[in-house]
């Protein structure tokens, strides 16, 4: 007890940061430095030679090749080896925004290795941390690790930007408990404001670096880090950070293409790339998923070229048999909800019972699509579902999932809506897309010779689209 009180006032990475990468990925990359999983890698002498002189604890592995073999420990010399060689564009400048300041971006494993010399793997972590370091450097120079941080559910590219993290409470810079937005009450969840470059503020610069200027870093991965640091950046201050976005929808053909379209739908569309199936794109926070509509195999994440890389987690890879039954999915902040053709699985408290399932029969409906006439907001505690009878309203309260008739009225040959600012986008059940102004102004969009299959719509930083 008294060490679960000692750990009370320290520097933690708490539940937050489980919640937001339950999506991370298995994906090939171009360098054994980037690849998430650890099957058949090998660090060299030479390397661990130099990490030994960074970190006593392994001078027994000095001067000899080391192997990844899936123990904790591996994908701990993984994450700092991903710190030691990684490198970046030197071209690289700041955004014009809070985004990216620069100010950690010369030498990560120099920074790094001056405030942190040890590691300790904490069996007992509370639940939901991932590691802590006793700030202000009461603890010496001493990192402890979580073992839920220790697997494959968390890439090196995660444990770097964890590391960089927790070591500028080395230096102090404690957290404060969020008063605002979804991390309202959550301890340790928020720093005051950025440009006091707390350690939230270390974890929003090294994702933007990663995403914007890192070298051999495979595009889903960077894909990862981008989102991640707009989500850290809207989510993680008291003092809403300034982040120049631009939200644009996202469109797929029935020939696998997916397309880009700007919000107020005046430029023609921009081809992205290609699908590896055809299925159905479900939003969230950190990005867009698809479903594919061969539902025996897994949902996958989509970045910008089209290419897909596949979730490790989720109820819905982890429930094979029960794939078919699922029609659509609404992923927020602190619910879920599984959309099947008669019913809603609500999942009602990820950060307490993420496991807990609440059932709510649709009647005589069935469901349709999610839609999304306000526009998609994570900490929303509503969602709208389009049905055979018409558009119901979905929510939590308490841990109890709700459906409710909904005043909002759509034409029965729409499947989805897609708002972003004053123009809707909606998508006919034979492929058509109609633009809808805020006077209710329905026009035909050409996408000749496309069939469009579904619609979402992505949020991007303009510093990484920015030349």
């Amino acid at each position: 007890m008294a060490k679960f009180q000692i750990k009370s006032v320290l520097s933690l990475i708490v539940l937050v940061l489980g919640l937001l990468f339950t999506v991370n990925a298995s994906a090939q990359s171009d360098n054994t430095n980037e690849d998430s999983t650890l099957d058949s890698k090998c660090i060299s002498a030479e390397d661990m030679t130099a990490i030994a002189k960074n970190f006593k604890q392994f001078r027994n592995l000095s001067g000899k090749e080391y192997c990844f073999d899936k123990s904790e420990t591996a994908y701990l010399i993984a994450g700092i080896q991903y710190i030691r060689k990684l490198q970046f564009d030197e071209s690289g400048v700041n955004s014009p925004d809070e985004l990216f300041t620069g100010q950690f971006a010369k030498d990560w494993y120099g920074y790094f290795t001056k405030l942190i010399t040890k590691f300790v793997i904490d069996k007992e972590c509370q639940p939901g941390v991932i590691a802590y370091v006793y700030g202000g450097g009461l603890g010496g120079k001493t990192m402890f690790v979580c073992p839920m941080a220790l697997t494959d559910a968390f890439t090196p590219l995660d444990l770097a930007s964890v590391f960089m993290h927790e070591a500028r409470h080395i230096q102090g810079f404690p957290h404060r408990t969020c008063t605002w937005g979804p991390r309202k009450n959550l301890q340790g969840a928020c720093d005051h404001r950025i440009s006091e470059g707390g350690s939230y503020a270390v974890t929003v610069e090294t994702y933007s670096q990663l995403a914007k200027y890192g070298k051999n870093i495979h595009p889903a991965f960077k894909a990862i880090a981008e989102a991640s640091a707009i989500i850290y950046g809207e989510e993680s201050f008291e003092i809403p950070v300034n982040i120049n976005k631009e939200e644009t929808f996202l469109v797929l053909s029935d020939a696998k293409k997916m397309f880009r379209l700007d919000s107020e739908l005046k430029k023609p569309a921009t081809l992205l790339g290609q699908t590896a199936n055809l299925g159905r794109l479900i939003k969230s926070k950190a990005g867009t998923h698809i479903m594919p509509n061969d539902r025996s195999l897994p949902m996958t994440r989509i970045y910008q070229t089209g290419e897909t890389q596949t979730l490790t987690s989720g109820e819905y890879n982890k429930n094979v048999a029960e794939r078919s039954k699922v029609v659509d999915y609404y992923f927020a902040w602190m619910w879920n909800a599984r959309i099947e053709k008669n019913i809603v699985k609500f999942f009602c408290d990820k950060r307490e019972f993420p496991d807990a399932v609440s059932e709510v029969s649709l009647n005589d409906a069935e469901a349709l699509a999610i839609v999304y006439p306000e526009g998609y907001a994570a900490d929303k505690d509503y969602a709208f579902l389009n049905t055979t009878k018409g558009v119901m309203k979905i929510s939590c309260v308490g841990r109890k999932g709700k459906i409710e008739s909904s005043d909002l009225k759509i034409d029965t040959d729409v499947l989805r809506l897609h708002k972003i600012g004053n123009t809707t986008l909606a998508l006919t059940l034979t492929g058509d897309l109609l633009s809808i102004d805020s006077a209710g102004t329905v026009q035909k969009i050409d996408t000749n010779p496309n069939v469009m299959t579904d619609i979402s719509s992505v949020t991007r930083s303009t510093f990484f689209d920015a030349k």
